[in-house]
Protein backbone atom coordinates (compact mmCIF):
# COMPACT_ATOMS: atom_id res chain seq x y z
CA UNK A 1 0.00 0.00 0.00
CA UNK A 2 0.85 3.94 -0.64
CA UNK A 3 1.29 4.95 2.67
CA UNK A 4 1.75 8.97 0.61
CA UNK A 5 -1.71 10.58 0.35
CA UNK A 6 -2.38 12.82 -2.46
CA UNK A 7 -2.22 15.82 -0.23
CA UNK A 8 1.24 15.20 0.89
CA UNK A 9 2.75 14.76 -2.18
CA UNK A 10 1.42 18.31 -3.60
CA UNK A 11 2.90 20.15 -0.28
CA UNK A 12 6.53 20.04 -0.81
CA UNK A 13 6.22 21.27 -4.75
CA UNK A 14 3.95 24.34 -3.00
CA UNK A 15 6.87 25.17 -0.76
CA UNK A 16 9.43 25.03 -2.91
CA UNK A 17 7.39 27.65 -4.61
CA UNK A 18 6.54 29.98 -2.00
CA UNK A 19 10.73 29.58 -1.30
CA UNK A 20 11.50 30.59 -4.04
CA UNK A 21 8.64 33.29 -4.36
CA UNK A 22 9.97 34.84 -0.97
CA UNK A 23 13.83 34.90 -1.97
CA UNK A 24 13.11 36.73 -5.07
CA UNK A 25 11.04 39.44 -3.25
CA UNK A 26 13.71 39.40 -1.12
CA UNK A 27 16.25 40.52 -3.79
CA UNK A 28 14.06 42.94 -5.40
CA UNK A 29 13.38 45.07 -2.19
CA UNK A 30 17.01 44.98 -1.47
CA UNK A 31 18.00 46.30 -5.13
CA UNK A 32 14.91 48.90 -5.13
CA UNK A 33 16.43 50.24 -1.64
CA UNK A 34 19.93 50.23 -3.24
CA UNK A 35 19.03 52.30 -5.89
CA UNK A 36 16.81 54.57 -3.75
CA UNK A 37 19.58 54.71 -1.23
CA UNK A 38 22.06 55.78 -4.25
CA UNK A 39 19.72 58.10 -5.06
CA UNK A 40 18.95 60.05 -2.12
CA UNK A 41 22.95 60.36 -1.37
CA UNK A 42 24.23 61.35 -4.96
CA UNK A 43 21.30 64.33 -5.51
CA UNK A 44 22.47 67.76 -4.68
CA UNK A 45 20.21 69.49 -2.28
CA UNK A 46 18.27 72.62 -3.18
CA UNK A 47 19.77 76.15 -1.55
CA UNK A 48 17.48 77.77 0.91
CA UNK A 49 14.85 79.76 -0.40
CA UNK A 50 14.55 77.65 -3.48
CA UNK A 51 11.63 75.35 -4.78
CA UNK A 52 10.98 73.15 -7.11
CA UNK A 53 7.37 72.52 -7.53
CA UNK A 54 7.02 72.95 -11.43
CA UNK A 55 10.35 71.99 -12.14
CA UNK A 56 12.12 74.86 -12.15
CA UNK A 57 14.00 77.08 -9.51
CA UNK A 58 13.13 79.94 -8.30
CA UNK A 59 13.78 82.33 -5.54
CA UNK A 60 11.46 83.75 -2.76
CA UNK A 61 11.34 87.54 -3.18
CA UNK A 62 11.87 87.79 0.85
CA UNK A 63 14.96 85.59 1.05
CA UNK A 64 17.30 86.80 -1.91
CA UNK A 65 20.45 87.71 -1.70
CA UNK A 66 22.12 89.40 -4.84
CA UNK A 67 25.86 88.97 -5.09
CA UNK A 68 27.27 91.20 -7.16
CA UNK A 69 31.29 90.21 -8.68
CA UNK A 70 33.21 92.42 -10.16
CA UNK A 71 33.30 96.05 -11.50
CA UNK A 72 30.17 97.13 -12.78
CA UNK A 73 30.59 99.58 -15.84
CA UNK A 74 29.92 102.90 -14.49
CA UNK A 75 33.13 102.32 -11.77
CA UNK A 76 35.44 100.65 -14.39
CA UNK A 77 35.14 104.15 -16.40
CA UNK A 78 36.09 106.41 -13.40
CA UNK A 79 39.48 104.24 -13.41
CA UNK A 80 41.84 106.45 -15.81
CA UNK A 81 42.92 105.72 -18.70
CA UNK A 82 46.21 107.31 -20.38
CA UNK A 83 48.44 106.63 -23.61
CA UNK A 84 51.71 104.67 -23.27
CA UNK A 85 53.82 107.80 -23.84
CA UNK A 86 51.71 109.94 -20.98
CA UNK A 87 52.77 107.19 -18.74
CA UNK A 88 56.70 107.29 -20.17
CA UNK A 89 56.67 110.99 -19.69
CA UNK A 90 55.46 109.85 -15.73
CA UNK A 91 58.27 107.51 -15.47
CA UNK A 92 60.60 110.36 -16.80
CA UNK A 93 59.53 112.78 -14.12
CA UNK A 94 60.29 110.21 -11.48
CA UNK A 95 56.78 108.25 -10.89
CA UNK A 96 58.29 104.79 -10.33
CA UNK A 97 55.00 103.40 -9.74
CA UNK A 98 54.06 103.17 -13.70
CA UNK A 99 57.41 101.88 -14.70
CA UNK A 100 55.94 98.36 -16.51
CA UNK A 101 56.98 98.32 -19.98
CA UNK A 102 54.93 95.34 -21.08
CA UNK A 103 50.80 94.29 -20.07
CA UNK A 104 51.18 91.29 -17.67
CA UNK A 105 48.18 89.89 -18.98
CA UNK A 106 48.75 89.35 -22.74
CA UNK A 107 52.03 90.09 -22.29
CA UNK A 108 52.59 92.83 -24.98
CA UNK A 109 54.79 95.56 -25.20
CA UNK A 110 52.92 98.99 -24.87
CA UNK A 111 52.88 101.17 -28.17
CA UNK A 112 53.21 105.07 -27.83
CA UNK A 113 49.72 105.43 -29.30
CA UNK A 114 47.80 102.84 -27.26
CA UNK A 115 45.16 103.03 -24.35
CA UNK A 116 46.50 101.93 -21.21
CA UNK A 117 44.27 101.66 -17.97
CA UNK A 118 45.55 102.81 -14.53
CA UNK A 119 44.56 100.80 -11.40
CA UNK A 120 44.13 103.70 -8.79
CA UNK A 121 44.78 101.72 -5.71
CA UNK A 122 48.11 100.15 -6.75
CA UNK A 123 49.27 102.01 -10.02
CA UNK A 124 49.83 98.98 -11.93
CA UNK A 125 49.41 99.78 -16.02
CA UNK A 126 47.41 97.00 -18.51
CA UNK A 127 45.92 97.64 -21.94
CA UNK A 128 42.22 98.60 -21.43
CA UNK A 129 40.84 95.87 -23.61
CA UNK A 130 43.01 93.25 -21.37
CA UNK A 131 41.92 94.65 -17.93
CA UNK A 132 38.64 95.61 -18.35
CA UNK A 133 37.25 92.34 -18.52
CA UNK A 134 38.91 91.21 -15.41
CA UNK A 135 37.59 93.98 -13.41
CA UNK A 136 34.21 93.02 -14.48
CA UNK A 137 34.82 89.63 -13.01
CA UNK A 138 37.25 90.50 -9.74
CA UNK A 139 37.51 93.92 -7.93
CA UNK A 140 41.11 93.07 -7.62
CA UNK A 141 44.70 93.77 -9.78
CA UNK A 142 45.31 90.70 -10.94
CA UNK A 143 48.98 91.33 -10.28
CA UNK A 144 49.09 91.97 -6.22
CA UNK A 145 45.58 92.15 -5.76
CA UNK A 146 45.14 95.17 -4.04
Amino acid sequence: MNSSSPIESSTPRFGGFALIFGISMGVLSAIAIAVLAYYFCTRKPLPAGHSNHDGSLSIDDQDSVIIEIGLDEATLNTYPKLLYSEAKEKLEKGDESVAASCCSICLADYKDSELLRLLPDCDHLFHAQCIDPWLKLHTTCPMCRN
